[in-house]
């Protein structure tokens, strides 16, 4: 397990302070295109987990990505299919960030998590395109990671939960610029009853845009409070090797006693009030009272 809190926090700090300075830095740049093909793959397992087809994923180069998915029949899983990225995103940050302070199954998390990068980017993107070279570049070295040791695969899961989260929360900035273009204008629009065509229309109707901000300030208060529940978790999150006292093990006599029924078992050594078996010889190791003057 990683250590003291304090040490987390300041392990935490460092990242994120790093993570600002390097915002616009060339490595970073890759890291945003990671993170944004697990907000497409969060879209994409919603839609197999409520039992719709995911025809492909995308990534635009423009830290903005596509996934093609034909939800299932039911009404609510359009829904859940859309409000997957942003939510979703911010639970797999969390939950890496968890584990990483945790410190436990570091490496099969992060071997796992290479897997299913590399198996995603093999069957729903296409061979060469960005989405396709997003996945394999990281699945590999995350796969690569979780077989070097526990160690590095613990830092390496807190780095990628505190990126993960922090971009999260990043994109939410998204919703004040753009908001008719994001996956909450989108359901805004669904939820307005216009189709497609409606979102190349210059002008917004109201409904969609009253709509779209709801939505935004939904997902933003789930996101802020998943990634704030989780690392305050694990911030504080101690191992407990407490022991309860001594006397909580021993079981006493249920009910009251009676004066006889105390006094037989005085005199077999046994306590009355505890049911504890005296040693024979307990009362015999004290010293006589001396009451001479």
């Amino acid at each position: 397990m990683m250590a003291e809190k304090p040490v987390k926090f300041v392990i935490f700090l460092s990242l994120i302070l790093s993570l600002v300075a390097f915002w616009d830095h060339q490595f970073t740049s890759y890291l945003k295109e990671f993170v944004v093909l697990i907000h497409e793959i969060c879209h994409a397992t919603a839609a197999l987990f409520s039992g719709g087809v995911v025809k492909g994923i995308a990534l635009h180069g423009n830290e903005g990505g596509e996934t093609i998915a034909v939800p299932a029949s039911f009404r609510g899983s359009f829904i859940l299919v859309v409000s997957a990225g942003y939510i979703g995103s911010s639970l797999v940050g969390a939950f890496l960030l968890r584990l990483g302070f945790q410190g436990r199954h570091a490496r099969q998390t992060m071997i796992l998590l290479g897997l299913f990068l590399i198996s995603v980017s093999v069957l729903y993107s296409k061979l060469g395109e960005l989405a396709y070279l997003t996945g394999i570049f990281w699945g590999v070295g995350i796969l690569v990671t979780g077989m070097l040791g526990e160690t590095i695969s613990i830092l390496s899961l807190v780095f990628l939960g505190t990126s993960i989260s922090l971009y999260s929360l990043y994109d939410l900035s998204d919703f004040a610029e753009r908001l008719t273009e994001t996956d909450a204008g989108i359901l805004a629009f669904w939820m307005a009853g216009l189709g497609p065509e409606d979102l190349q229309n210059q002008e917004v109707p109201t409904v969609v845009v009253v709509l779209g901000y709801m939505i935004a300030t939904l997902w933003s208060l789930l996101s802020i409070g998943i990634i704030f529940m989780s690392l305050r978790s694990s911030l504080s999150h101690e191992e407990s090797h407490d022991f309860p006292p001594m006397e909580e093990s021993f079981e006493r006599f249920p009910g009251d006693l009676s004066p006889e029924a105390k006094l037989w078992l005085e005199k077999r050594g046994v306590d009355p009030e505890s049911g504890i078996v005296l040693p024979p010889n307990l009362f015999q190791d004290f010293p006589p009272k001396d009451n001479s003057p």
